[in-house]
């Protein structure tokens, strides 16, 4: 008669569950990783197009009126063949203002007005509002001075308004 002797029970040792659950966390940090920069990708994206969005509405005020948004405190439109290098104050911050011309024209600013040319200008998607700006400097992160005409957002890093950066998502309507 033969005795049978097991010497190993049935089941995981506690470095083999171990090891799993490595492999795993590992698993899940990877997809994470890629699931954020998915995202971050998709705020550009979206940004992006509505920051044509905004471009569109802009031609079509400057198609009729042949200015561009004006600041709430300014007299009169923004020409639009003018470049405003390095003149401080000039951007507009609140596109939605019925004063800039996309939205309304409660000052009756704008000759031939036709609009509105958007009913409501969103947030980008980082919670921050687009911008207009006639002197911004295209080579400001490369220490010089190139100076176009944009709409823009300030990207992910956009807690506020001046952090004109290499994240900025920005459209050029004409530059120098």
């Amino acid at each position: 008669m033969k005795i049978l002797i097991k010497n190993r029970s049935s089941g995981f040792t506690l470095i083999e569950i171990l090891v799993v659950i490595a492999i795993i966390g590992i698993l899940a940090a990877a997809v994470m990783v890629s699931i954020v920069g998915a995202r971050e990708k998709a705020q550009i994206a979206a940004a992006e197009a509505q920051v044509r969005e905004i471009y569109n509405a802009i031609a079509l005020l400057e198609n009729d009126t042949e200015c561009w948004p004006k600041g709430p405190d300014e007299a009169e439109c923004n020409e639009v063949a003018s470049i405003e290098a390095g003149d401080p104050g000039n951007e507009v911050w609140d596109l939605n203002n019925t004063e800039v011309g996309i939205t309304g024209d409660n000052d009756n600013a704008f000759f031939n007005w036709d609009g509105p040319y958007m009913d409501e200008v969103a947030l980008d998607p980082w919670g921050n509002p687009y911008f207009f700006d006639t002197d911004y400097n295209l080579d400001a992160g490369a220490g010089g001075t190139r100076w176009a005409v944009v709409i823009g957002s300030f990207g992910p890093n956009g807690e506020g308004q001046n952090l004109y950066d290499d994240d900025d998502v920005i459209h050029i309507i004409t530059s120098e």
